[in-house]
């Protein structure tokens, strides 16, 4: 029974391919022990190599006698292996990180340096059906969304884990068949761990109201999992729609589109942009992203703090996470004059500011014109123009308006990003502004029945 249902989770998942160079991953405990001597087993039939790691962590007193056990079995089997030790206790106070979360940060770290020690392109762990359904209840426990809830994948990256479908009760009967005792870890039995507390007290707890309860809990992961991995292909189709730039310090994402992606979608995006910028999700929380997703609509400047100095800054048109917190924005300054007519370049903004004279003025024209090309009538505003930055205390009459507005109070109206507001050229005649360019013309300079000539002013970018 373990062994057909060792197979079909491999060929279901496609976890190995003939000449795949494989790490397992033996600890001494039943579940490794199970695990490679099943590779083992079928390696000629799968065609593949194995090679073992186990990492020493001198977290108990017979740490060695587990490294001696672990070096026996591969002896017997033929098997190279390699062993490391590590003060994990020392290592998780010098990076304040529990013993669990530390243990498990070296591990994969230590397989990894194997595995290209060795050229290998697989790593095997002996996760099982057990392990799966408590990581599912610690996750619930703490709060998780569908990743969390999805439990152990089966498949991620280069590892593999074909025991994910088998309980420990069989995996215990096969290695008892094999006539070997596994190592036992006593901490497994220690309620300090919210893992053991799950399975030593929480679990029996439940098979009160449900004797099946291991089961339906493992189908339901299996469901969600098959969610989240949907979801995780929609999601990684949107991020590479909505990236504008991608650094490795920093990911740059465009607001509008992803406002447009459902909710859901959104926020896995948000996640997966911060994990791919990050490494991990560790200590992100569910709050940071709804401040995100929040901010999206705002039209003003914003910025946010997430976990491990990564930071979050939005306006209206972009989002940027980043790993640098960038510099404040210095103020732009410029101040050039120009006939009519005429052209002038802003270097400051990369834009060019051109004025045309037309003494033959089309109605249609005038009534198609956009924020980036106006018309304004001749005689009002002559043949000098001001071409500046914006000043404190500017005041013009915009167009429909009776009277004056402060061009500040303007731009808060019209949703003028802050950020964007000391680049946009005024453009001023006889001190007076008569155009904001790209946002409005003055209404005193407008061109109406009487108007002679008109000046057509138009923004370009460079």
């Amino acid at each position: 029974m373990i062994k057909q249902q060792f197979l079909q989770t491999i060929k279901e998942y496609k976890m190995i391919a003939p000449k795949d160079i494989i790490i397992v991953g033996l600890s001494g405990g039943a579940d490794s022990v199970a695990l490679l001597y099943l590779l083992n087993e079928y390696k000629n039939e799968l065609d593949i190599t194995l090679y073992v790691a186990h990492l020493n962590h001198l977290l108990r007193h017979d740490a060695g006698i587990d490294q001696n056990f672990v070096e026996n079995i591969c002896k017997n089997l033929g098997i190279t292996c390699f062993t490391e030790a590590i003060d994990v206790a020392a290592y998780a106070e010098k990076n304040k990180l529990n013993l669990e979360n530390a243990a498990r940060k070296l591990r994969y770290n230590f397989y990894y340096r194997t595995a290209s020690k060795v050229g290998a392109n697989k790593i095997s762990l002996g996760h099982t059906a057990d392990d799966n359904v408590e990581t599912f209840l610690m996750h619930l426990l703490r709060g998780a969304g569908l990743k969390g809830l999805s439990g152990i994948p089966p498949l991620r990256g280069n590892i593999i884990r074909p025991l994910i479908k088998i309980w420990r009760r069989d995996i215990e009967k096969f290695t008892a068949s094999l006539k070997v005792v596994p190592r036992i870890d006593h901490t497994n039995y220690e309620s300090k761990y919210l893992r053991n507390r799950v399975r030593l007290k929480l679990i029996p707890q439940l098979k009160i109201y449900n004797l099946n309860i291991k089961q339906i809990l493992l189908q339901t992961i299996l469901l969600l999992t098959e969610d989240a991995q949907f979801l995780e292909t929609r999601v990684k189709e949107a991020l590479k729609e909505v990236t504008i730039t991608e650094k490795e310090y920093q990911i740059e994402l465009d607001i509008s589109r992803l406002r447009a992606l459902e909710a859901p979608v959104q926020g896995h995006l948000i996640r997966a942009a911060i994990e791919k910028l990050k490494g991990n999700l560790s200590e992100l929380a569910f709050s940071h992203i709804h401040d995100i997703s929040k901010n999206l609509s705002s039209t003003e400047g914003w910025e946010l703090h997430l976990p491990d100095k990564i930071f979050a800054i939005g306006n209206r048109n972009k989002l940027l996470i980043s790993k640098e917190k960038p510099p404040a924005p210095t103020k732009k300054s410029f101040h050039y004059k120009m006939s009519v007519p005429g052209q002038v370049i802003i270097e400051e903004t990369n834009t060019i500011i051109t004025a045309s004279l037309h003494e033959d003025i089309n109605k249609d024209e005038i009534e198609g014109s956009s924020n980036t090309t106006v018309f304004v009538d001749f005689e009002e505003v002559g043949r000098e123009l001001i071409i500046r930055s914006r000043r404190n205390g500017d005041r013009f009459y915009p167009l429909g308006m009776k009277g004056a507005k402060k061009l500040q109070d303007f731009f808060v109206d019209n949703k003028v990003p802050k950020e964007e507001r000391d680049i946009i050229p005024v453009i001023e005649s006889q001190g007076r502004i008569i155009w904001v360019a790209g946002q409005r013309i003055d209404e005193r300079v407008k061109v109406d029945k009487k108007t002679d000539k008109a000046v057509r002013l138009t923004l370009q970018k460079l």
